[in-house]
């Protein structure tokens, strides 16, 4: 499977320069037919959260490939409740970004990003959404929108999008603290955007449509909630990729129907899964190697260290107010653990880490990401001091030629070993 995986890569970046749209006819057809293979030959060890979360992830990946005039390029921390309440399908850097990992092209993107001016220590992320962008393969969004939180990247690689499609761009500034006065200034850009939104697409935002979105997710936050508390004292069957999955749900998918229906599922296989029993328990802080096969095997679906879950996925937990909704977006992206300094994240980071049970902490510094490689010592210092042994491990989350396979593997078996040592 690896090798006719990689013979797709190289036949889609063949046509990248010469045929974009071909390029993209690729794409398109290659994730369809995963998407079937996915729905009807799924991985048996996964649960029916996980199978429904592989399938649901990929028609949100193609769905705005597939009609650009309605669909917004955005950082994953921006309040997508908005774009679904107006029938927009947001297509996020990460997500997009993996997707392209997943078909072997991310070289042929990061490769095309450089030779454009983009620095080689940019986040790959970011180098690879624009490289699509720049190479024309991924077609032009109605516009773009991002927020300020929590990305450097975020302020280049945006304003980049929407200069080369030449659609509007709208960035949401968001200060590093949460005061009444932050509130509205935020708020107030939120109106403005929806306002933009308006003027762009010709149609009306529908009070009585969002309000439905935002119930939607307030439900949806409530099982998260419950199965999070369940978590502390069961142990479910997961893997890496499943854990990025979840990243669609808790953000950019938040107040859908798809939503709502993959934390009805999280929900009851929490529920139904086997108390913990001495397990070595790992919490995951930032983003995964999911296509790190040398990791993988020693990580994905193990019943003696699994994972919990990553802080991206516990980054904030508040429901919305649905009669003062712009307030209450504003409210909840300034309260995300990854706004504002490095000791917010640590903190929130020591919550759960508490809640979870936890017996040990793996921290990803992908490369490119500045807060998060900033941050290593600030929060392993503060989980340690909790008791929270903790793995600073070096890597890349999207380009797999940017990797030191060898030793991440060895660090990752030597720290492993040292729970099992200290049972």
């Amino acid at each position: 499977m690896n090798s006719m995986i990689e013979w797709f890569g190289k036949t889609v970046g063949g046509y990248v320069a010469s045929s974009p749209r071909n390029a993209l006819w690729l794409l398109k057809a290659g994730y369809a037919v995963n998407a079937l293979q996915l729905r009807f030959f799924p991985d048996r060890r996964l649960l029916p959260h996980q199978r429904y979360a592989a399938v649901t992830c990929s028609t949100a990946i193609r769905r705005p490939l597939s009609r650009p005039d309605r669909s917004a390029v955005v950082n994953l921390f921006f309040p997508c409740e908005i774009l679904h309440a107006m029938d927009i399908a947001p297509q996020f850097t990460e997500g997009l970004a993996c997707y392209l990992n997943g078909a072997h092209t991310e070289q042929t993107f990061i490769s095309y990003a450089e030779n454009t001016g983009v620095p080689q220590t940019y986040c790959s992320y970011h180098k690879t959404l624009l490289g699509a962008s720049l190479s024309d393969v991924m077609p032009a969004p109605r516009f773009v929108a991002n927020t300020s939180l929590a990305c450097d990247a975020n302020m280049g690689t945006f304003r980049s999008i929407a200069t080369h499609y030449r659609v509007p761009h709208c960035l949401l500034d968001i200060p590093g603290i949460c005061t009444k006065e932050s509130i509205q200034y935020v708020a107030d850009q939120l109106k403005e955007l929806v306002s933009m939104i308006e003027d762009t697409i010709k149609e009306k935002l529908d009070k009585d449509r969002l309000t439905e979105v935002i119930l939607r997710g307030n439900r949806s936050i409530q099982m998260y909630r419950e199965y999070l508390t369940l978590l502390s004292e069961k142990n479910l069957s997961t893997d890496m990729t499943s854990e990025m999955y979840k990243i669609f749900f808790t953000h950019v998918l938040k107040g859908t129907p798809e939503a709502e229906q993959y934390f009805q599922l999280l929900v009851q296989d929490i529920r139904e899964a086997a108390p913990s029993s001495g397990q070595k328990r790992i919490l995951w802080i930032h983003t995964f190697p999911h296509w790190q096969d040398s990791i993988g095997t020693m990580l994905n679906f193990n019943t003696e260290h699994p994972i919990l879950t990553c802080d991206l996925n516990f980054d904030n937990l508040e429901e919305l107010d649905e009669n003062h909704p712009y307030e209450s977006m504003a409210e909840r992206l300034l309260k995300n653990s990854f706004n504002g300094g490095g000791k917010n994240r640590a903190e929130r980071c020591i919550v759960m880490a508490r809640k979870f049970k936890a017996d040990a902490a793996i921290y990803f510094c992908h490369w490119g990401c500045k807060q998060t490689l900033g941050n290593a010592q600030l929060i392993r210092e503060h989980l340690e001091a909790e008791g929270i042994p903790v793995l600073v491990l070096d890597g890349d989350g999207c380009d797999r030629k940017n990797i030191n396979d060898g030793q991440m593997t060895t660090r990752l078996q030597a720290f492993l070993e040292m729970l099992e040592a200290n049972r």
